[in-house]
């Protein structure tokens, strides 16, 4: 009879201290979750902090005639801008920026007001450069857009609607190599190698920076899918940094310019155009708008390159989603020579190609994907 209570005492005592080990181990989960919250949300607020001095908010203004003949200044919308240096160069989306007739008014998060002037709009990417006089600005921080990764935690910032300055919204990156199409101020522009977000991103957020955890600003806010929910898409910091580059030398964005309508493929895209191949550029024979997938006279067209063809490598590097052919030329000049590898009928050839420039009044001469 002792044995047996000595082995009851014996259960009871293991099953609270388990229970007591249990409750203690729970306690430090929940105070160590505690301060995993605690930690994120301190990063969260230094990063807005550091990175809203170099935030500018973009009003446009029109000149309007009332009934009685007076002339009178009208809202005409507005986006989002952030320094790229302290002399007042400014980054934004080109549809924030694509009239000539209205006044750009640039306002600094501390409400100082500048005049602002359009320098240079991407014939590519939506992306433009705007300047106002002055010095002393606050640069933005700019991050490395290839080192993106999934989940990371990222903040949009902007001026959400054109009347909420300075706002904030925080999600992750979605996903990253996305294309699509964008319609905004007038235009309508493809951007590929896109970075998805979940992070709210609102009309007049347009051109303001989304940054990481570090106040890096690794993309340009740039459209909505309105289709879906938390569907929000940012140009990456890398091409922006490149367009800018550009501008500081050649006093404006050149691009190269090959002169097809295109596709990036998937086995999506392949299925719908019914092709047996999956990867690389399909040159359209003819768009959605009926336009000839070859612009007639342009470089593609005097290599001899047709509708229905597969570009599949440029001077021996395979085009992918991820690597696509606008990314690719976008690495040359124009007047650069470079090696094609396409498909046709089933049969690879090799085409050299004169690579021309292309400006703004070209349009778009490439399609997104459908099938993401």
């Amino acid at each position: 009879m002792a044995m047996k209570s000595k082995l009851v005492w014996s259960i009871l005592i293991i099953v609270t201290l388990g229970v007591g080990l249990m409750a203690g181990y729970s306690w430090l989960i929940a105070a160590d979750n505690t301060k995993i919250n605690v930690l994120e949300e301190e990063a969260v607020i230094t990063a807005y902090e550091r990175a809203l001095p170099s935030v500018v908010n973009i009003i446009i203004t029109e000149k309007v005639t009332n009934g009685i003949g007076v002339n009178t200044n009208r809202d005409a919308g507005g986006g989002t801008g952030f320094f790229m240096s302290n002399n007042g160069y400014i980054i934004t989306n080109k549809h924030v920026v694509t009239r000539t007739d209205v006044n750009y008014l640039v306002v600094t998060s501390d409400g100082k007001e500048y005049a602002g002037s359009v320098l240079a709009r991407d014939p590519l990417y939506d992306i433009a450069i705007m300047k106002v006089e002055g010095g002393g600005f606050t640069p933005a921080k700019l991050g490395d857009s290839d080192k993106v990764r999934i989940g990371q935690t990222v903040l949009a910032i902007g001026n959400v609607l054109g009347e909420f300055r300075n706002t904030v919204t925080r999600g992750i990156i979605s996903g990253v190599g996305r294309s699509l199409t964008a319609s905004g101020g007038g235009l309508t522009e493809t951007i590929e190698g896109a970075i998805q977000t979940d992070a709210s991103i609102n009309p007049g957020n347009s051109g303001g920076p989304l940054i990481n955890l570090k106040n890096e600003v690794i993309g340009v806010n740039t459209a909505i899918n309105r289709s879906g929910e938390a569907l929000g898409f940012a140009i990456p910091i890398n091409k922006v940094r490149q367009a800018f580059n550009i501008f500081l030398k050649h006093g404006q964005i050149i691009r190269t310019f090959l002169g097809v309508r295109y596709i990036m493929l998937n086995r999506a895209v392949a299925q719908k155009y019914q092709l047996s191949y999956d990867k690389g550029a399909y040159i359209l024979v003819k768009d959605d708008n009926g336009e000839p997938g070859v612009v007639a006279g342009q470089p593609a067209d005097l290599a001899g390159l047709k509708g229905g063809d597969i570009i599949l490598e440029i001077n021996g590097k395979k085009l992918s989603i991820t690597y696509t052919l606008a990314g690719a030329i976008s690495e040359f000049a124009p007047k650069d020579k470079v090696k094609l590898k396409i498909l046709r009928g089933g049969v690879e050839m090799i085409k050299e190609v004169t690579l021309g420039q292309r400006t703004v009044e070209d349009g778009v001469a490439f399609t997104s994907n459908d099938g993401g």
